[in-house]
Parts: C-alpha cells; sequence; structure tokens
C-alpha cells in the first residue's frame, strides 16, 4: 500500500512545488560567492568510524596520486570532499578499460545537466582530464541546472554554490562554468561528453526532490543530451535504482546510442553510502553518421 500512497502524496504537493519553482525563478535570488566552509581543515573521512578511515583516506591517497583533485576540493568542507572522492573513483570504474573521447588539438568539450549545486565538479574536471584518450588534455566543461535559485541554510542561492565549485574545478588548460538553464532548451552541439547524474525519470522522484513536474521530460531530456553529442561521443548516465536504470535503457534505445559499458556506483567513499546500494552507472556511444536534425525530442 505504501507504494501506492506515497506517490498519491506527491501529487498533492505538485501544484506547491510548481508554485515555488515559479517564485524562485522569478526572483533569481543571489547572495554571490559563498565563504568557504569553516570545516575546510578537518579531515576529510572525520564522518567515518575510525576502523574505516584509515582504509579510505589510502584510496583517497591514490586517487590523488594519478589527479590533482586535492588542490581542486581543498576549501570544501570533509563530506563535499569525500563526495568528490566518491565521484571521482566511481567514473574511473565505469571507464575501466576504455578512454574519454576527445576532438581535435587535444579539447574534450564536456556538459554535465541537471547539475545541482555542482559540488562534484573537481571530481568530474579531474576525471576528464585524466581518463581522456590524449595525454594532457585540455578542457571545456559547462554545467547547467534548471533550478539554480533554491535558497540554502547559508542563505546562498544553488547557483552561488555552483559558480563558486566551478571556479575551484578550474585551471590550467581546464575551464569549467555553470549556468541556470533548462537543458532541454539549449542549443549544444559537437560535445565530447553528456553527463546526467541521477535524472528526475519519474513523478515521483521529480516531486520528491522539489522539481516542477511541468518540467519533468524524460524523453526530452535523454534527446537533447543524445543531440548535443558529436559522432562518437560519450552520454554518461548515474541512475539510482535498478529499475530507473531500466527505463533509461528504454527510452535511449530509441536514440542512436549504444551502450558501451555499465558498472555499479555503489560507493563507501561518501557519507550516505547504503543509499548507493542500487546505483549504476553507464555510457553510452553516440553513432555515426546520424544527423543531428533526425532526433525528435
Amino acid at each position: 500500500m505504501s507504494s501506492l500512497v506515497r506517490p498519491a502524496i506527491a501529487l498533492l504537493r505538485a501544484p506547491a512545488t510548481e508554485l515555488c519553482f515559479a517564485l524562485r525563478a522569478a526572483v533569481r535570488w543571489s547572495r554571490g560567492a559563498p565563504r568557504r566552509d569553516t570545516l575546510a581543515s578537518a579531515p576529510t573521512f572525520a564522518w567515518a568510524p575510525e576502523p574505516i578511515r584509515s582504509s579510505l583516506q589510502r584510496r583517497a591517497d591514490a586517487l590523488n596520486a594519478s589527479s590533482d583533485l586535492a588542490a581542486r576540493i581543498r576549501d570544501l568542507a570533509p563530506e563535499v570532499r569525500a563526495r568528490n572522492y566518491a565521484r571521482l573513483e566511481q567514473l574511473e570504474r565505469l571507464s575501466r578499460g576504455i578512454r574519454v573521447p576527445s576532438s581535435a588539438g587535444g579539447l574534450v568539450r564536456a556538459a554535465d545537466l541537471g547539475a545541482g549545486d555542482f559540488h562534484y565538479a573537481g571530481a568530474l574536471a579531474c576525471w576528464l582530464s585524466t581518463a581522456c584518450a590524449v595525454e594532457g588534455p585540455r578542457v571545456d566543461l559547462r554545467a547547467f541546472e534548471l533550478d539554480g535559485h533554491g535558497i540554502y541554510r547559508d542563505g546562498h542561492a544553488r547557483c552561488d554554490h555552483g559558480r563558486a565549485h566551478a571556479a575551484a574545478a578550474s585551471c590550467a588548460g581546464v575551464d569549467v562554468g555553470y549556468a541556470v538553464a533548462d537543458a532541454t532548451r539549449l542549443s549544444l552541439k559537437d560535445l565530447d561528453v553528456v553527463s546526467l547524474f541521477f535524472p528526475f525519470l519519474t513523478t515521483y522522484a521529480c516531486i520528491e526532490w522539489g522539481a516542477p513536474l511541468s518540467r519533468s521530460r524524460p524523453k526530452k531530456m535523454l534527446a537533447a543530451a543524445v543531440r548535443a553529442l558529436r559522432p562518437g561521443g560519450w552520454l554518461v548516465v548515474a541512475n539510482q535504482t535498478t529499475e530507473e536504470y531500466l527505463r533509461t535503457q528504454r527510452l535511449l534505445e530509441r536514440l542512436p546510442v549504444t551502450r558501451i559499458t555499465r558498472r555499479s556506483f555503489a560507493t563507501d567513499l561518501a557519507p550516505e553510502a547504503p543509499r548507493t546500494a542500487g546505483q549504476i552507472g553507464s555510457v553510452w556511444q553516440r553513432h555515426e553518421g546520424v544527423p543531428s536534425g533526425a532526433l525528435i525530442g
């Protein structure tokens, strides 16, 4: 019964959710760059029990040895640093045995759709740099979030944090940006990589997270993501559950992409480790010779 009651209750909240989103979009609240967390000097895995803390730190050290992630996230709160290590490890596991594609001149053009506050910007930028098919690539990464003006407890908007994370992830040869925009209405094209981390594919998930139901268009979102790719480019998707992964698979079967890998996204590097148990990551490659105009959202 609970499986029926919870979606029904969520639907009752839909009008209020729509109104709140409309107000946020109209006001466009922003306070500028937030202060770096005062707990930034605390150990990254201070939240973990002592018996496993050292093991987690060793894995983080190994990730640092193959990337410059530590420099990009050093001023963040411990939990956020941990989530970056988790995301980088997840992505490295996902791309094991394959290499991130790049365009002419060693440039990786990438977009992250539905970025939230983009707290994982450092991890994503590092992965694009270190898992690339060419050595020392240049990276141009743009993140887009539909609901970027939600207000956090510190009084800053989601977009304030997103821009700060993007700035911290930028370095020599890596340019990271963040914008508030509806990804389904953007004119992105010829990208090497498009990522979708935990897209809302059901009505319940959309409303439960406070997103406007009127903007929940999974088919259009996935079509826009594939349309933005160049032939041979990658669509990287992470789903919360097997059910959501299977729905993603069904929707992508209608589009000119082929899955080239699928792996568990479970991780114990993040504080919310138990909730990651059923997560699945997958990579889909855009077919050659299919014009973008043939894709209908």
